[in-house]
């Protein structure tokens, strides 16, 4: 029997154009897969209806099984919404929304874009999120704020430098020229010691200061280089910390040092201003008084490589952990105005870094802080050599 004309017409028109929706979903499926930013359409509740592959690979799971399930606990592996989301507050509006997801994945910072979907009734379809990782750009805007900070410093710098060094290099003269013509049996030959040791002083602070402000910390220092022992250094540094104790309490300051050498060849007093920084900000941070606990040991690393560790370890307030990734940027500080400028950490991180080393923080809330350093040594053989 003989199809009617217009039945075959229909058919055919139906095929076609379940064809067409067909090629259409495999083009949209394919363009959102494209994406190297991850996409997720999700209903009011949180839960995803769609994803693209980048969001699949996120979550490291095939694609089809993240259908059905929360996009926070996908996203951030939590049981509830991500702290910062603000998806609920746009439904509302067809407007498109961005907030920020800072600390929800990886310590990752990502930019979140919120577009609700109406369907032809105006009523709420769904909502597709975009997530674009924004760490890089945000590290690179604070390393060029900082540069800016630095820059600044450098101007303000060289105006100090010119301004105090003059009038410094004139009081280091004449307190010379005077303890030469002093009889050290004299009421004031000690005021003139202190008034030289003073002035040199002053000019290793401004001196700091131009060092900080310089592209490479360790420029103009090598002249200065010397064979040093690490744990005198750091013995130097803690004499001049038990001096900040005495005013302040009751801190037990301890040390805990094996008994070897710790050469190095560089700065001794970069070392005892590194040491000093860390010992007296731990002070500060147990007012209330505490253990203070210095050490320094050695260790060796294949092939033939000795690098000394040194920890500096309070038990006091602890830094919020929201604070630990900041606590070495320049002009970082907790502290009231006027008591703190934020230099001091930065400097201690540049002193690390130009010799080589690292250096890490870990704290607790109310139990305590260490801060973690690791220098290279040199000459090995002298590490056999008791101190």
């Amino acid at each position: 029997m003989v199809q009617p004309q217009n039945n075959r017409q229909g058919s055919q028109s139906e095929g076609d154009l379940l064809r067409f929706v067909e090629d259409l979903k495999r083009q949209w499926m394919s363009t959102i897969d494209a994406l190297v930013d991850p996409l997720m359409i999700v209903n009011k509740d949180y839960t995803i209806r769609k994803a693209n592959l980048a969001m699949a690979k996120m979550g490291g799971v095939d694609v089809k099984h993240l259908v059905g399930r929360k996009c926070h606990e996908v996203f951030g592996g939590r049981s509830s919404p991500c702290v910062g989301c603000t998806m609920q507050k746009g439904t509302n509006s067809p407007e498109a929304t961005t907030f920020n997801l800072e600390q929800v994945r990886d310590a990752r910072f990502y930019e979140v874009t919120s577009q609700p979907l109406f369907n032809s009734a105006g009523d709420l379809d769904g909502i597709v999120q975009v997530y674009r990782d924004r760490t890089d750009a945000k590290k690179m805007q604070e390393q060029l704020a900082q540069q800016d900070k630095l820059a600044s410093i450098g101007l303000l710098a060289g105006g100090v430098a010119h301004e105090i060094n003059n009038p410094l290099g004139g009081i280091l003269i004449f307190s010379q020229m005077l303890l030469r013509e002093l009889d050290k049996a004299s009421p004031h030959y000690a005021d003139v010691v202190e008034i030289e040791a003073a002035t040199q002083r002053c000019k290793a602070i401004v001196e700091s200061l131009l060092d900080f402000a310089r592209q490479n910390p360790g420029a103009g220092r090598k002249d200065k280089d010397e064979k040093i022992n690490l744990v005198d250094a750091i013995r130097t540094a803690m004499r001049f910390g038990r001096v900040s104790i005495q005013k302040g309490g009751t801190v037990d300051l301890q040390e805990d040092f094996e008994e070897v050498q710790h050469p190095l060849i560089c700065d001794r007093n970069r070392i005892i201003q590194l040491f000093l920084n860390l010992i007296q900000n731990a002070i500060q941070a147990m007012p209330d008084g505490g253990t203070l606990i210095v050490r320094a040991r050695s260790q060796r690393d294949a092939p033939g490589k000795t690098f000394g560790v040194y920890e500096v370890e309070d038990t006091g307030i602890g830094i919020p952990p929201e604070h630990l990734k900041r606590i070495f940027d320049p002009f970082f500080t907790t502290k009231d105005p006027g008591e703190g400028t934020g230099l001091g950490l930065a400097l201690c991180y540049g002193i690390v870094q130009d010799l080589g080393g690292t250096m890490t923080v870990e704290s607790t809330i109310n139990v305590g802080t260490r801060f973690t350093i690791q220098l290279p040594l040199t000459q090995v053989d002298e590490m056999a050599k008791p101190a």
